[in-house]
């Protein structure tokens, strides 16, 4: 697997796993429009080739996608992280958000990681705490939803991860 910036064709392909409301809520966030379009989808997730990015396999395939966004002292956002419906439950939500991580101590140096999650999504949340992720208090810039879980990687197992 490689980790390489997303085209409009990888989003058209995102676009197809994303099959209602409440998935798009649970992978996106309150503020994605839902049905999803080329345009909507990408001006929602304001994205663009510095931030967005797939997980593709050997034959070019996008097997899953995520975001990096740039906050205020040196905190680095995964955002929107998916997985292809076809390739969940194999390991390669740990493989991308490995990846991620990576791609973000090269672009960004010495930084620290967060996400939002929802509760809900239980294998998510599972999957972050492996990964190191911590449940911490919402800070007042996150999504406005007393359902979502705002987590940090500890700084510590940064190492060990990629």
């Amino acid at each position: 697997m490689i980790l390489r910036t997303s085209t409009d064709e990888d989003l058209k392909t995102l676009i197809s796993w994303v099959k209602d409301r409440e998935a798009c809520k649970l992978w996106a966030g309150p503020h994605v429009r839902f049905p999803l379009t080329l345009q909507s989808l990408k001006k929602d997730i304001e994205c663009s080739e510095d931030n967005t990015f797939v997980m593709a396999d050997d034959a070019g395939e996008p097997a899953g996608l995520g975001q990096l966004l740039e906050k205020e002292n040196g905190r680095i956002h995964m955002a929107r992280v998916i997985v292809s419906p076809l390739q969940r439950a194999k390991g390669f939500g740990e493989i991308l958000c490995r990846l991620l991580i990576d791609e973000g101590l090269k672009r960004f140096g010495k930084v620290y990681f967060t996400l939002n999650v929802y509760s809900i999504n239980t294998n998510a949340v599972r999957l972050y705490q492996k990964l190191g992720f911590i449940p911490q208090p919402v800070p007042p810039d996150s999504i406005p939803d007393k359902d979502v879980v705002y987590m940090t990687l500890n700084p510590d197992l940064i190492e060990k991860l990629i």
